[in-house]
């Protein structure tokens, strides 16, 4: 089983190549298939807001429960609870190897730039001092 992979190379070039995959259990559900809605999910309640949100015992209880009405199929899965991952150990290729090098050292770029621009607009929001 194998996974297409794209990356761009230092001069902006958008190479594309195909790893060994294997199958790793999905980290955003963690391989439940469901998580909760993120339109609530990623909310940080007070204790306040929570009990004015959510006024029931059992609206309460379905917040936390795996599966309950809150929840939706994963996004990342798709419900399927595994996502296919590049396989490291099966690049035995010095071809493999390069592409493999290549996309890890792109992936941690785009993960830095993503935290960049989310530490810059959280201080540009205000969030700093809790207002803007």
């Amino acid at each position: 089983m194998n996974i297409n992979i794209t990356y761009f190379d230092q001069e902006g070039n958008e190479i594309a190549a195909s790893l060994p995959g294997k199958n790793e259990v999905c980290s955003k559900c963690e391989g439940h298939g469901t998580h909760l809605n993120p339109s609530i999910g990623e909310h940080a309640y007070s204790a306040e807001e929570f009990y004015d949100s959510f006024p029931e015992e059992e609206d309460r209880e379905q917040y936390f429960q795996r599966g309950g009405i809150y929840d939706v199929p994963c996004e990342k899965c798709h419900g399927k609870n595994v996502i296919l991952v590049v396989d490291e150990d099966a690049c035995t290729t010095s071809a493999q190897k390069a592409h493999l090098e290549a996309y890890n050292k792109y992936q941690d770029q785009v993960a830095q730039d993503r935290e960049e621009d989310a530490r810059t607009s959280y201080y540009e929001s205000g969030g700093m001092y809790g207002h803007s």
